[in-house]
C-alpha cells in the first residue's frame, strides 16, 4: 500500500469518526485540479484542499478567478506544509477537527502584479533569488534523475551550490516600500504573509496573515557557508539579527532589477499568461481580507 493511499484512508477514517460530511474528489493532474476547483468553487459552501502548499496555491488562484464566496479548508499532506503550520492544522487530526468546528477567519492574500496586472495570489509567500532558482533546478533535476525527487534536501543543496558557481546569485535589486528604498545585491528576498518558509523556517517571525501588511526578509550577498549559518538560525527565527539580513514591513513592495529574475510563490514558479518565467519588475502587495479560511 502506497503512502498516498494510506494517508487517504486515514483521512477518511478521521472524518467519519468526527461525523464530518464530505464529498471526496481526486484530481489527476494540476490542470484537472484547476478544472475541479473552478467547477466546484460556487457549488459548495466549503471547499477543502488536500496536498501541499502548491496545491493550496493553485486552488486559491482558481477561487479568486471564479470570484467565489467560499470557505477554504486546508489538509496538509504534501512535502512542504508551511501554510498548515501557520494556521495550526499541521496534522490530519487538527485539520479534520477544524473542519468539524467550521470556524472561518478572513485572512489577507498576497498578490504578485506586473504593470498593475495581477499574475498570482498567495496565502504564504513569494520570493526571488535563491528560493526561485532552487525550486526550478530541483524540479528539472528530478525529471532528469528521478531518484533525486525522493532526496529533496540533497537536491536543494546541490542547486544552491550551482547557483553560487553559476553566479545566478546575488541579484542586483531595488526595492521600494512606501517612502523607503532599499537596494543592493541580494541572495534572496522573501515577501511573506505568514511566518514560515522552506519547510518550517521562521523566515519572517512577525508576519501576521490578517494585518494588511507583507513582511519582507532580505538577505544580502554572502558566502555559501555564511548562508548556511543564516539558514540554521532561521530554524528558530534568530537570523534577523545577522548583519546580512534586513526585515521590512509594508502593504506593497515594488521590486526592480536590471537582471531578469524568477519568482517562486508557495512552491510554484510564476509565469505570465504567455508562459514567460522571468521579470525585471513586479509589485508584491497585500489584498486585505480576501479569503475566508477555516482554522481552529
Amino acid at each position: 500500500m502506497g503512502r498516498a493511499l494510506r494517508r487517504k484512508l486515514k483521512l477518511e477514517q478521521i472524518l467519519r469518526h468526527l461525523e464530518v460530511r464530505y464529498d471526496l474528489i481526486m484530481s489527476r493532474s494540476e490542470a484537472h485540479l484547476r478544472e475541479l476547483t473552478r467547477e466546484h468553487a460556487n457549488k459548495y459552501g466549503t471547499l477543502v484542499g488536500a496536498g501541499g502548499d502548491s496545491t493550496f496555491h493553485i486552488m486559491v488562484n482558481e477561487i479568486m478567478a471564479a470570484g467565489a464566496d467560499v470557505n477554504f479548508g486546508l489538509i496538509g499532506v504534501g512535502s512542504s506544509n508551511d501554510i498548515t503550520l501557520e494556521f495550526g492544522v499541521d496534522s490530519l487530526e487538527k485539520a479534520c477537527r477544524a473542519l468539524k468546528g467550521g470556524r472561518a477567519r478572513r485572512i489577507d492574500l498576497g498578490c504578485v502584479r506586473e504593470g498593475g496586472t495581477p499574475l498570482r495570489y498567495f496565502i504564504g509567500q513569494a520570493n526571488i533569488g535563491l528560493g526561485a532558482f532552487v525550486n526550478m533546478r530541483v524540479a528539472e533535476a528530478a525529471l532528469r534523475k528521478p531518484w533525486l525527487a525522493k532526496r529533496q534536501t540533497l537536491a536543494g543543496v546541490l542547486s544552491i551550490r550551482k547557483a553560487y558557481r553559476s553566479k545566478s546569485i546575488p541579484l542586483p535589486v531595488k526595492i521600494d516600500a512606501e517612502t523607503r528604498r532599499t537596494e543592493g545585491d541580494f541572495v534572496a528576498a522573501i515577501f511573506s504573509n505568514i511566518r514560515f518558509w522552506a519547510t518550517g523556517k521562521i523566515i519572517n517571525p512577525e508576519a501576521v496573515p490578517d494585518d494588511g501588511q507583507l513582511d519582507a526578509c532580505l538577505i544580502r550577498d554572502c558566502s555559501f557557508f555564511r548562508l548556511a549559518r543564516i539558514s540554521r538560525l532561521a530554524d528558530t527565527g534568530r537570523h534577523t539579527a545577522a548583519a546580512e539580513v534586513e526585515i521590512l514591513r509594508a502593504p506593497a513592495f515594488e521590486v526592480t532589477s536590471e537582471k531578469p529574475f524568477e519568482i517562486q510563490s508557495d512552491g510554484e514558479i510564476i509565469r505570465t499568461p504567455d508562459g514567460r518565467p522571468t521579470f525585471n519588475g513586479v509589485t508584491f502587495s497585500i489584498v486585505p481580507r480576501a479569503l475566508s479560511l477555516i482554522c481552529p
